[in-house]
């Protein structure tokens, strides 16, 4: 199993499971020697979902477990999925807004500032089989909140083509 370390490991193993909540017995397990839970979410709630014979599931898992594929692959299998998302955001972590700040209009295909700006849709990429938008405004070097939001020219959101699934 891969450590934190380059080019390090240690001999052991990743056992995630699956436990009902009515009587709290583990309905499904996997072994891996992967060192995180993203990749497993699908997975293990697949198995889960088949042990219960059921049509429908409700999985709950930790943030180790977030993983944007992960969550439309279980959406798509008829699992809902609640999990917090992970602090991620460098913006964040030195007080500046986050993405989360930003309201999103679908019918424009525009997110909104906390300013009240509109950042417009500028270009769709495609980066490590993920389809993203890119969204921007070029009104922020006159913006009072500037300092708040950006220490760039701009600020620049970016929204994976599924959104809307993690959002839900």
């Amino acid at each position: 199993m891969a450590t934190s370390g380059r080019g390090s490991g240690l001999v052991g193993y990743n056992v995630p499971v699956a436990v009902e909540t009515e009587h709290h017995l583990i309905v499904a397990h996997t072994v891996t020697n992967a060192g995180s839970d993203r990749a497993q979410l699908s997975g293990m709630a697949v198995r889960a979902k088949q042990a219960l014979e059921t049509d429908t599931l409700d999985a709950v898992a930790d943030r180790g477990y977030y993983s944007g594929q992960e969550i439309l692959a279980c959406e798509r299998a008829g699992i809902s999925v609640t999990l917090p998302r992970p602090m991620t955001s460098g913006a964040k972590a030195a007080g500046r807004f986050g993405k989360e700040d930003f309201l999103y209009r679908r019918e424009e295909n525009a997110y909104v500032c906390p300013a009240g700006e509109t950042l417009s849709h500028r270009y769709t990429t495609v980066e490590n089989g993920l389809t993203l938008h890119r969204y921007w405004t070029n009104v922020c070097s006159a913006c009072p909140m500037k300092t708040d939001c950006t220490t760039g020219k701009e600020r620049r959101v970016t929204r994976w083509e599924h959104e809307d699934v993690l959002e839900t």
